[in-house]
């Protein structure tokens, strides 16, 4: 046995990543959430549009350089035809997912990611049906290098954009309860504003005060067991963080029985 400290249960403060409306916050207290989940999004109207934008302007790019590709005379404009049939059939589909993406995004019931892939693959119908190009002359080496060149840049732009919005959407950093609310959505946020609270249910840790130089024989990563005498039962863990004389440790395993306050011994694992 190494030592003796308290369970602690951690609880995480979910702050707004961004200024503005709150978007999908359906969760109410008591609620039972899963690592990963999403939370609610930061609405930022002018992000949002410049995102869409930046989309169609990388499929239009994407489209040029496979027309310039494409060869020259009556196989370009077959090629280029041909696209254009496709992008017609396909964008009253394309166009329906999207908006029902959008849809279940603001139910809360998918990440942003899945409307982000729907409104790239309308984007790509869109440029495809306004940049049909009918070529008569093979495109030049400079002027395809040229385009991917443009291509690439425009590619980029959209990813930079996509990852700030993807930036104001929270996901709940652990299996948990919901055990505070005190915004719902509608509401407006401020930057770092205390929104939600939720406490961890699969995971808790006990800290364990020691000399500096006991702490010092001990390392992160080394496998313990913690005895709860009051429960006359051990669960596994694993030391995280050594401080001076304060050693953090994580249990896991059937941690429902566990109660926070509650007194365990810990030893190294044989």
């Amino acid at each position: 046995v190494i030592g003796s400290g308290s369970v602690d249960i951690p609880a995480y403060k979910i702050t707004a990543p961004a200024a503005g409306k709150i978007l999908g916050l359906i969760l109410e207290s008591g609620e039972r959430i899963g690592k990963g989940q999403p939370l609610f999004a930061i609405e930022q109207p002018e992000l949002d549009a410049a995102v869409e934008d930046a989309a169609t302007e990388a499929a239009r790019a994407d489209a040029e350089l496979t027309n310039l590709e494409s060869g020259s005379g009556e196989q370009a404009i077959a090629a280029a035809d041909y696209s254009l049939q496709s992008a017609e059939s396909s964008y009253q589909a394309a166009e329906q997912n999207y908006q029902k993406m959008a849809s279940l995004y603001a139910q809360n019931a998918i990440a942003r990611i899945k409307v982000e892939q729907a409104q790239a693959a309308q984007a790509k119908l869109v440029a495809a049906k306004a940049h049909q190009t009918r070529l008569t002359a093979k495109a030049s080496p400079e002027a395809i290098e040229q385009q991917k060149q443009a291509a690439l840049q425009a590619q980029q732009h959209y990813q930079q954009l996509l990852q700030k919005q993807q930036a104001n959407e929270a996901q709940s950093p652990c299996t948990g309860i919901v055990t505070e609310k005190l915004l719902s959505s509608g509401d407006t946020a401020a930057q770092g504003q205390h929104i939600l609270t939720i406490r961890a249910t699969e995971q808790c840790q006990v800290n364990l005060k020691m000399q500096p130089q006991q702490a010092a024989a001990l390392k992160t990563g080394l496998e313990v067991i913690a005895e709860a005498a009051v429960l006359k039962k051990t669960f596994p863990g694993t030391i995280t963080a050594i401080d001076n004389g304060t050693v953090t440790i994580m249990l896991e395993n059937k941690l429902e029985e566990l109660k926070a306050a509650m007194e365990v011994s810990i030893s190294l694992k044989k």
